[in-house]
């Protein structure tokens, strides 16, 4: 990769393995409001712009990473020693190339989780499945992506909802794997929800595990007035449910018996 200013490996790096309808955005303003942190959520330079050309071209994400995303990182960090992105799409495709250069340190994870099946009922009301629509290719993987690490037989004939139900389970192989990677090279990480992130006991388990500092003053009135706020306000379905709650968990079951994990 191209050289960068050795300074960046003074900072810190946060980022999150999430399915994303998981809270994320709220979790930019928690973060947001510890000292010494720039937290962002989808910055200029998102990792959308080039995630579907990366799965199984490695290069093209090495060579986003040195030539946009991280030049446009350090420009933001300024007298800031915390950089935290909280987008979901960091882990598809962009954690590897990221480990690969010497120029960044490892970052840390926060795995931000949410129910299953909530996540894949909100997907399939937006109309953004992975892999058959615009936007599901755009900023979630399709089914047979290369470098995924499950695989999910006869996909093309599953039900929209299968296909977001198969994406949760993904992720969550993800999590794992990610977590594994990150903290043998000296990383570390944290499962958390947006249930826990509006506790006290939550933000404690959060700032002691990745070590980060505590709520500047205003940042901890901040805090006090985001956590009483809507999650997801903006689920608005682009169609009405037209499936039933007795449907959910077979057509759950057939895919969780279809998927095979890769080794």
């Amino acid at each position: 990769m191209k050289k960068l200013e050795a300074s960046l490996n003074a900072k810190r790096f946060i980022f999150t393995v999430t399915t994303g309808r998981s809270g994320s955005t709220f979790l930019t303003e928690v973060l947001s409001c510890l000292k010494d942190t720039c937290s962002t959520h989808e910055p200029r330079h998102s990792f959308a712009q080039v995630m579907r050309m990366t799965q199984g071209y490695p290069i093209v994400a090495e060579e986003f990473l040195t030539k946009k995303k991280i030049p446009s990182i350090k420009k933001r960090l300024k007298n800031k020693s915390i950089y935290a992105e909280s987008s979901h799409l960091f882990c598809k495709g962009f954690v590897e190339p990221w480990l690969s250069s010497k120029e960044v340190p490892t970052p840390d994870l926060i795995c931000l989780d949410r129910d299953l099946r909530k996540v894949s009922l909100s997907l399939y009301l937006l109309g953004t499945i992975p892999g058959r629509s615009w936007k599901g290719l755009q900023y979630y993987l399709a089914p047979n992506d290369p470098d995924n690490l499950t695989l999910l037989k006869k996909h093309e004939s599953l039900h929209d909802y299968q296909i977001c139900y198969w994406y949760c389970l993904e992720i969550e192989a993800r999590k794992k794997h990610y977590k594994n990677l990150i903290e043998k090279q000296g990383g570390k990480c944290i499962h958390t929800s947006i249930d826990q992130l509006k506790t006290p006991k939550g933000i404690e388990a959060i700032r002691n595990t990745l070590n980060l500092p505590d709520f500047s003053y205003m940042g901890r009135r901040r805090y006090q007035k985001i956590i009483n706020q809507v999650i997801n306000p903006k689920t608005r379905s682009k169609k009405r449910l037209d499936i039933t709650e007795e449907q959910l968990a077979p057509w759950e079951k057939e895919v969780e018996d279809t998927i095979v994990y890769k080794s």
